[in-house]
């Protein structure tokens, strides 16, 4: 019975096991259940809000036994033992209880071969389980022997779990975007080539502003500078300098959510050019009165992609060097600077921190850091509160997001050795290998019209959109739509007659209706985005209750919801566009 399933489910650790060089183990395992061992690792987890546990360590399998009542109230948790020697798994193997455990359909191991990529494994662990709310605790023998080790996995962890869902999560929410896509797309016409700037600036400094509390110490040196160097604000930034009188020469605006648009509405730079990301939240241009500038960001996924090659855009990337944490508009506006040509160029109010106990510069937020007693209770990957030293050298909380967005900007700099990075920013986490020097002391011997030179250049350099080019394209989407509705309507069709014959539900018919969707401009644009997080969703939907349930109905219930999907969202586009 082991055997077989561990061949079904694992045949990669099976095989491994038979060719595979068993060595001694690296500590004795105990025979016997250790429940205060196990009790005292599970004290930990605030496991009532977790979605999915990870144990570094399978041991003996012991671990499983407290989570059997946690699995069984929510189907769709997961347990997973991370495991890195083929010892211990031959052992767990003879143990009575190891049948159980390799069958439950929401138990998994997971095998780590070579354990110099630990980061290869832990992001193919992250992609095959991309949740918010995760656990990670360890053996306590594991944690004994392999205790730095399983802090670095646990940290590892939580950063590539940020990436996975914040990608999963926006492909399985892609349709809401569209309400975003159809207003910006439509801008395009009058906006002009945010790209397009490239190296305009070339050799004049850039600050690029973050919101972080120590802002408050630099506001009256970059109100002396605005003539010095070109001044870049994304999202809470813009709100900050705004209301201090301090106008950006840039504003620049990814997100899609409303806090965006109350960010916007709480800031008074009305004059500012906005460079904007497709994926924004259209709402923020009622706020503002200033030229916008369009930007190719890669970060509108296939919607923009589409639209772009529609239109015969052919922007210039942005500056590259970045990794995939480079989550923020921070990571976008230094990305601008450097695309720009300015040099150096200075980070200001990038905290990535709670200095004296904030997240934000005061007046930037309501509710100002949420208070860090609140924020220990957070079980979010990005959200983990850490303890990290200060540029100063002194302990100071923050959070997984910020040391991922410190690591890439500390990538980034090293990536574009040609230009120099300085970090002003008077507190917080600051950046590996950016020097530390406060604003005030950082020489600008040249003055420009800046003004004027953001002016000028906004002028020269229109987005080469003709009008009524962005609604040939939406016309093209509503033709397609049609074909969408009548391909999902036979593949529904299909699987209803051979509902419940328990024979291979994907027929002849059904395959050509995928086919034929996966060539309408609709599906490039907006539905392949959701076929990602439906395999995901719905294999933990309708995973079996015991292994080895039949197959074929399985995969019914899958296909079913999966076109049943389909044509709900293609209804939806339809409604909107």
């Amino acid at each position: 019975m082991k055997t077989d399933v561990l061949q079904e489910r694992y045949p990669s650790l099976s095989f491994l096991l038979r060719i595979g060089e068993v060595t001694p183990l690296p500590f004795p395992l105990h025979k016997d259940p250790l429940d205060k061992e196990i009790g005292e690792a599970i004290k930990s987890l605030k496991l009532e809000t977790l979605e999915v546990v990870y144990i570094y360590g399978l041991g003996l399998g012991h671990y499983y036994f407290p989570f059997k009542k946690w699995l069984a109230e929510n189907k769709e948790r997961d347990l997973i033992f991370m495991e890195e020697n083929l010892s211990v798994l031959k052992t767990f193997l003879d143990m009575e209880h190891a049948a159980e455990i390799l069958a439950h359909p929401q138990v998994h191991i997971r095998f780590n071969l070579d354990k110099k990529k630990l980061s290869t494994f832990l992001e193919e662990c992250a992609q095959s389980f991309p949740v918010e709310k995760v656990g990670v605790i360890a053996l306590a023998s594991y944690k004994k022997y392999y205790r730095s080790r399983f802090y670095r996995l646990r940290l590892k962890l939580h950063r590539q779990t940020t990436v996975a869902y914040a990608l999963f999560h926006e492909n399985r929410y892609y349709h809401h975007f569209i309400d975003n896509f159809i207003p910006n797309f439509q801008r395009l016409e009058s906006s002009f080539d945010g790209n397009g700037l490239k190296d305009t600036f070339k050799g004049i400094p850039a600050i690029v502003c973050g919101a972080g509390p120590s802002l408050a110490n630099d506001i009256e040196t970059l109100r002396s500078l605005q003539e010095n160097a070109l001044i870049f604000a994304g999202g809470s930034a813009i709100t900050a300098l705004s209301n201090q009188g301090i106008i950006p020469h840039f504003g620049i605006a990814y997100d899609p959510n409303e806090e965006e648009l109350k960010r916007f509405m709480a800031a008074s730079s009305f004059e500012t050019p906005i460079l904007y990301a497709s994926r924004v939240h259209p709402g923020i241009f009622t706020t503002c009165n200033g030229p916008s500038g369009y930007l190719h960001t890669q970060t509108g996924g296939w919607a923009e992609y589409w639209m772009e090659n529609k239109l015969g855009l052919d922007q210039p990337s942005l500056q590259m060097g970045f990794t995939t944490e480079a989550l923020s508009v921070t990571t976008g506006a230094l990305q601008l600077a450097c695309t720009y040509g300015c040099n150096p160029i200075i980070l200001v109010g990038v905290d990535l921190a709670f200095t004296n106990h904030q997240a934000y510069m005061s007046g930037v937020v309501r509710s100002n850091g949420a208070g860090l007693k609140k924020r220990k209770k957070d079980v979010r990957s990005s959200e983990r509160l850490l303890s990290r030293k200060d540029i100063y050298g002194k302990p100071i909380a923050t959070l997984v997001k910020w040391v991922m967005e410190s690591a890439t900007i500390s990538t980034f700099a090293k990536n574009n050795a040609k230009f120099s990075f300085i970090n002003a920013t008077s507190g917080g986490l600051g950046c590996k290998n950016i020097p530390h020097t406060p604003l005030h002391e950082i020489p600008f011997s040249q003055s420009y019209d800046l003004y004027g030179m953001v002016h000028q250049a906004i002028e020269t350099h229109p987005l080469s959109v003709p009008p009524g080019k962005v609604e040939e394209q939406f016309l093209l989407l509503r033709k397609s739509l049609e074909e969408a509705e009548s391909y999902s309507a036979i593949a529904l069709e299909e699987l209803e007659k051979v509902k419940g014959k328990g024979i291979e539900p994907e027929t002849g018919r059904l395959m050509f209706a995928q086919i034929e969707l996966e060539t309408l401009d609709i599906y490039t644009a907006f539905l392949r985005s959701h076929d990602a997080s439906f395999t995901t969703l719905l294999h933990r939907k309708y995973r079996p209750n015991t292994w080895g349930e039949k197959a074929h109905s399985l995969k019914w219930n899958f296909l079913y919801s999966k076109w049943s999907a389909y044509k709900n969202l293609i209804q939806e586009y339809r409604e909107k566009l």
